[in-house]
């Protein structure tokens, strides 16, 4: 069903618990934009943010596919605040107030296994001439990201098909790692990195009995559904009722800013 308002956050949280509110970055706070190093918080949203951060009953986490250091470069205003940043599809929590890793993965094992297949797969899309044509690779520390946002659409559909099959020709070199699909995007990560865990571990370290997800992405319903199974609401950005797993859905980035605020006014 379509977000009601004013507030079906505020009307959900019952304020003797503290209530969980995690937040998916790109898509959601930020809107999509050509280049991922792009994607900067306006100035009244990284304020809103703030506020939220400083509520005594409200434990915020950002859950992303980008890693904890380049969420700390997008939120660096935001870093004495009392905020956890979950990268890498919940593969490593970060606690900015103490600077201490809650989860944090074996980097050097998984940089050495997964850098045969970012060679081979950067040499057969160099050797398609496909990185001239608006398709380019991201590394991301634990994982690596084939962004195609800005090609044409028969190039689009060639990355797709290139890297699926090499996937499927290469089982037992690829088998720690899966194929993530985003929007304009295909990351190449960890099997047991997933939004969903990441969500799953934050709501039992905080002992949490209320929560609330906000997402636009593919990748946000393992995290949706999670939510779901505690009772929690979840919210699903940009998406028609009846294609997500979410509860409720909000047309914009401007309409999560809405109910944020809303939220802190109730």
């Amino acid at each position: 069903m379509p977000l009601p308002m004013p507030s079906p956050i505020a009307d959900y949280w019952r304020r003797e618990e503290p209530l969980g509110l995690f937040l998916d970055y790109d898509g959601t706070l930020t809107p999509i934009v050509p280049r991922p190093d792009q994607a900067f918080l306006p100035p009244a949203g990284v304020e809103l943010l703030r506020r939220l951060c400083r509520h005594p009953q409200l434990r915020v986490a950002i859950i992303s596919g980008r890693s904890v250091p380049q969420l700390q470069d997008f939120l660096a205003e935001l870093l004495p605040e009392n905020l956890v940043l979950c990268g890498l599809h919940g593969g490593e929590i970060y606690r900015t107030q103490t600077g201490e890793f809650l989860r944090q993965p074996d980097r050097e094992g998984i940089q050495r296994a997964l850098a045969p297949l970012r060679s081979d797969i950067q040499e057969l899309l160099q050797r398609q001439g496909l990185l001239a044509q608006g398709v380019h690779i991201e590394d991301k520390t634990y994982s690596f990201a084939v962004h195609y946002r800005q090609a044409a659409p028969l190039v689009k559909e060639k990355v797709v098909a290139l890297v699926h099959r090499y996937f499927a020709e290469h089982l037992t070199m690829c088998q720690r790692f899966k194929l993530q699909p985003g929007k304009e995007v295909l990351e190449v990560l960890p099997a047991t990195f997933d939004k969903g865990q990441g969500v799953a571990f934050l709501w039992e370290t905080w002992g949490l009995r209320q929560g609330c997800y906000i997402g636009d992405d593919l990748t946000d319903e393992a995290a949706f559904a999670v939510v779901n199974q505690r009772g929690g609401l979840s919210i699903a950005v940009g998406k028609a009722p009846g294609t997500t797993q979410a509860r409720l859905t909000c047309p914009d980035v401007g309409g999560v800013y809405r109910e944020l605020a809303a939220l802190l006014e109730s």
